[in-house]
């Protein structure tokens, strides 16, 4: 289908992954236990100097946490736009969705060493698809370039009006 592509069903991936991460890991409160408790009601009341400003350890956290929702954002509007480029552009954006896929391939592996599953399946499930999407773009735009005539003719220069 036109409307089901690679880079698509990424974005939309990664639009769920950003809410699931946001809504469910950042944003909500669930106990993991009196231990886990403890550490995180630490976390937010010892406050330290660090370069010059007030901090705690739930400040960095939550920090990177968003930090970490907004790349996925971004990430979705890279790869939905990416599936809207033009043959003729493609070489010229081909390193930063490349750049993309190794983002991913990274977060991916973080993902599986210091969290769960759910966020390991995901990673993979969408840097396959943005590497999938690539490799369409790229037998694509061969095959329009295999089809093109060896000379093409170039357009006439027009003369400024003055």
């Amino acid at each position: 289908m036109k409307y089901l592509s690679p880079f698509r069903i990424a974005s939309v991936l990664l639009v769920i992954f950003c809410a699931l991460h946001t809504a469910g890991g950042m944003l909500s409160r669930a106990s993991l236990g009196a231990a886990s408790d403890a550490v995180f009601d630490s976390m937010q009341r010892v406050h330290f100097q660090f370069n010059g400003a007030d901090c705690t350890w739930y400040g960095f956290w939550f920090g990177f946490g968003l930090t970490a929702s907004i790349f996925l954002l971004l990430s979705a509007v890279i790869a939905w736009e990416l599936e809207r480029v033009p043959l003729s552009l493609w070489p010229r954006l081909r390193l930063m969705a490349w750049a993309l896929v190794a983002s991913h391939i990274a977060n991916t592996v973080l993902a599986w060493k210091y969290f769960f599953a759910g966020p390991g399946v995901f990673g993979i499930l969408i840097t396959l698809l943005l590497g999938a999407g690539i490799l369409r773009n790229e037998r694509r735009l061969a095959a329009a370039m295999a089809t093109a005539p060896a000379n093409p003719p170039q357009p006439e220069r027009q003369r400024a009006l003055i």
